[in-house]
């Protein structure tokens, strides 16, 4: 499967709050069901994990952003703006690039992303933590299993993965930077304005899926065994620092499944007709 998607504006990735629960029984077909109930249980865990840390749960925007100039009005990635810093959403989301790709399992109409602003004085070193405490611990995933990809300006992050046995010499794949800003992917650069020129600096976190013993990725894309999880955000002004992780792709990691693209199609359908919208770009999906 190839489970490298980075397209248009990337992941993040996100994640889902216990409310988007019932909305997928409204309308959700041809179910993989033990994915749902393990998504679900996904969602209870990251709410509980971050509330034991002391965060917030802050309340989802919109599926319908209203501005249909950019992704048909549909929102495609938490407003880091919009964020409070000492919480968390889970956001659902939508890309109408993925239309073209529904054809790949990894791709869905609706995904979630858990986005998280520790504060305003954390460090690269807080979020990176809070990554790995969140991941290993509250998750159980297997370190030897996690890598990253990112820039030179990751260098600054040496010191920490090494305190967290996780060696960067071994760990972390450093594309070129010029090669990273054009891209616009979000492994190493992510634009909070998909058509503005501010970036944060990231590690994108990728996680070995399968049997496979496959050493950290050494050129980029990963291969297919590598799937994204997550991002650290570890420098730039534009927004406070923090983390974001695709609830669907954390599932994935555990359970090696994902939900069919007819299952999440009747999902996103329900909860516009739940919000009163009709955004342009779901007309695309239709």
């Amino acid at each position: 499967m190839g489970l490298n998607r980075r397209k248009v504006v990337q992941l993040g990735t996100a994640a889902a709050m216990g409310t988007m629960v019932p909305r997928f029984a409204i309308g959700a077909t041809q179910q993989n069901d033990a994915f749902e109930a393990q998504f679900a249980e996904t969602l209870a865990g990251l709410k509980a994990a971050f509330a034991g840390l002391g965060f917030s749960e802050a309340q989802p925007l919109s599926i319908a952003t209203g501005n249909s100039d950019y992704n048909g009005g549909l929102r495609h990635d938490f407003d880091q703006d919009q964020l409070p810093t000492n919480a968390f959403i889970i956001q659902p989301l939508a890309r109408v690039a993925d239309v073209d790709e529904k054809a790949r399992p990894d791709v869905l109409p609706l995904f979630h992303e858990v986005g998280c602003h520790p504060g305003e004085t954390v460090s690269g070193r807080d979020t990176t933590e809070l990554m790995i405490q969140v991941l290993t611990q509250d998750f159980g995933l297997d370190p030897a299993r996690i890598a990253f990809v990112s820039v030179p300006q990751a260098n600054d992050m040496r010191a920490v993965l090494d305190d967290l046995n996780m060696p960067f010499a071994e760990k972390v794949l450093l594309r070129d930077e010029a090669e990273a800003l054009a891209a616009r992917d979000a492994s190493g650069f992510f634009f909070p304005d998909p058509m503005g020129e501010d970036y944060l600096v990231t590690m994108g976190v990728y996680y070995r899926i399968g049997d496979t013993d496959e050493p950290a990725p050494a050129s980029y894309p990963p291969s297919s065994n590598w799937t994204e999880i997550g991002e650290i955000i570890i420098g730039g002004k534009v927004a406070p620092l923090g983390i974001s992780i695709g609830a669907e792709r954390l599932t994935y990691a555990q359970t090696g499944q994902f939900p069919t693209w007819d299952q999440r199609l009747a999902a996103l359908f329900a909860l516009a007709a739940q919000e009163g919208s009709e955004p342009d770009g779901l007309a695309t999906f239709r």
